[in-house]
């Protein structure tokens, strides 16, 4: 196939026949359009063919072919290229589009740099600047502009969704009492509502997975304007179902009807009693009907995992690196279990059972660094039934020592990326670094893009000295760190999406590895059976692997009837699990 057919509408079950075909075939191919580039540059600087792979050809011809998809492909595959490629042939076909992509904030700069890396004759408009003057000028000049360039304009969510309602008021009746049936919508509001052949691209479209929140209200109030509408994300579901039900309302609104049928076909329930309320209500503990599920997302959906399409991705090869706690962070740790917790200052912090994600932080503080509970180097643990006991906290922690150890031996001389879920550790993790002569840059949530961009092209730089660069959840998404042969997890995510995304940084097409290496730190207690030994590391892990194991059976291979989950997933189950009660 050489030529995608027309557009048609999504409803159409001969479009889904012609999909499946496409889905089918590997040897599709299109035609070149002259805002493609012929050439682009590579990791190491080089000018090489732009070339289309197989499965971006096929994702290309769902998009011209449907007007309202998802397009889920795993981290590093390739989707912004695909997306930007669709949008070339689109206004081939369509010259008057105008495009809106929203992303993460992380990812506005990226997105700039693929379109100028993969693209031509493309006018980017990026939305910053105060409310009222600068951001509201960079719309106008979008909606309006007339020129040779195809415009596109490029916003993060948080502005977005800010700007709708900025200037909204409800006029006064005849009486002078506010009207809700006059109401003077928001400047943005009002702006988009005019805008024709609008084009709507949602990338990491997991930013409005919940109904109901204002993220969501706004992108589905724009989504209903647009003339096409697509979403981007490689973790569709990253811990439960109706995260799908929330995202698809958005992009495809018919494919489900409405929450109380979803749960009702989807989902298994059960009676619970709430403090507060006067009768229970029902709440979420399965799912049923997967097949039911990926069945009636199929014809809007199109995901594929990186084994499945491509054999240039490195080899992918886990290991453990496992520490044991000393007599310090043993005692704290006991402590974070028991609701009562004593900072390194003499601050004592008391916290009841059903607080319990206050209990799984400090548990996560103590076996990262003591430092996080204000202990400085050489202080000490007092202990002891009278108190009468102390415990010297080490230069380094365990975990500390065993990252010092991995990125001086192990992984002398490789570039390496470091993930935390603390960004508040990062600072003391690169002094330690620093002491021992290996330079680090970070990207945490608190670097404005400059900064971003200057850690990113440090890193990336085969031929820079920066050999490692520190990452929490803020840098797991819309990075390419191609780079990077190692990834070490000091902890885990909670959400076995966001490690997909963090996983998604360095395995990525363009790598210039055959092999990667994850690496897990898991600290241990002393202890001779292996539940007296377990911390929240190993916990942690476990839950991951329970997500993974739903969230596989439904967009990878799915099965017909329940899948129940295990009550370990819960937060209050895990500190019982911790404490050893359950």
């Amino acid at each position: 196939m050489t030529q995608p057919p027309p557009a048609s509408e999504d409803k159409s079950a001969s479009t889904y026949e012609a999909l499946k075909k496409i889905r089918a075939s590997k040897t599709c191919t299109l035609k070149s359009t002259p805002m493609l580039r012929k050439e682009i540059i590579d990791l190491s600087g080089k000018p090489i063919p732009l070339h289309l792979r197989y499965y971006q050809v096929q994702g290309i011809m769902h998009l011209l072919m449907l007007r309202r998809m998802v397009l889920g492909d795993a981290c590093g595959t390739g989707k912004t290229p695909s997306m930007l490629a669709a949008l070339c042939y689109l206004w081939e076909r369509e010259p008057n589009n105008r495009v809106i992509v929203v992303s993460p904030k992380s990812a506005v700069r990226q997105w700039a740099s693929e379109i100028s890396k993969f693209t031509t004759g493309i006018k980017i408009f990026i939305v910053t600047g105060k409310p009222e003057l600068e951001r509201k000028a960079i719309w106008e000049a979008w909606s309006k502009y007339t020129g040779p360039e195809k415009p596109l304009l490029l916003i993060n969510y948080h502005p977005l969704v800010r700007d709708w309602d900025s200037g909204a008021r409800m006029l006064k009746d005849a009486k002078g009492n506010p009207d809700p049936k006059q109401v003077v919508p928001g400047w943005l509001d009002a702006l988009t509502r005019s805008v024709e052949n609008a084009v709507i691209v949602y990338d990491e479209c997991q930013a409005f997975k919940t109904p109901g929140i204002k993220t969501w209200q706004v992108c589905k109030f724009l989504s209903e304007r647009a003339y096409r509408c697509y979403g981007l994300t490689a973790t569709l579901l990253k811990n439960t179902l109706i995260e799908g039900f929330g995202i698809y309302k958005v992009i495809k609104p018919d494919v489900f009807t409405n929450k109380t049928a979803f749960i009702r076909d989807y989902c298994v329930t059960k009676m619970q009693a709430i403090p507060g309320k006067k009768f229970p209500i029902p709440i979420v503990v399965g799912y049923k009907n997967l097949t039911g599920f990926r069945e009636k997302i199929d014809p809007h959906f199109l995901g594929r995992q990186k084994h499945q399409v491509s054999d240039e991705l490195p080899t992918l090869i886990t290991k453990e690196m496992v520490c044991e706690l000393s007599p310090a962070e043993v005692a704290k740790y006991k402590e974070a279990l028991s609701g009562v917790i004593e900072l390194g200052d003499g601050e004592v912090r008391d916290f009841e059972e059903h607080k319990a994600f206050v209990s799984l932080c400090y548990c996560q503080q103590v076996v990262n660094s003591l430092s996080m509970l204000r202990y400085g180097d050489g202080s000490e643990v007092v202990t002891g039934l009278f108190r009468d006991e102390s415990l010297q906290v080490e230069d380094l922690g365990s975990k500390e020592t065993l990252l010092m150890d991995l990125l001086s031996d192990e992984l002398d001389g490789e570039k390496t990326i470091v993930y935390t879920r603390f960004s508040s550790l990062v600072p003391r993790l690169q002094a330690i670094l620093a002491k021992h002569k290996i330079k680090s840059v970070c990207i945490t949530g608190k670097q404005n893009d400059k900064q971003r961009a200057a850690s990113q092209a440090a890193f990336q730089d085969t031929k820079s000295d920066t050999a490692v660069i520190f990452i929490t959840d803020a840098g797991s998404e819309a990075l390419n760190l191609q780079a990077a042969s190692a990834m070490i997890f000091y902890d885990a995510p909670w959400s076995w999406g966001n490690y997909v995304q963090c996983v998604g940084r360095f395995i990525r097409i363009g790598s210039p590895h055959q092999h990667v290496v994850v690496y897990h730190l898991v600290a241990e207690r002393p202890g001779v059976a292996k539940k007296e030994r377990t911390t929240i590391d190993r916990y942690v892990l476990e839950v991951l692997d329970e997500k993974k194991t739903l969230i596989d059976k439904v967009i990878g291979e799915s099965i017909v009837g329940a899948l129940e989950f295990d009550t370990s997933s819960s937060t209050k189950a895990l500190v019982r699990k911790l404490q050893g009660k359950a």
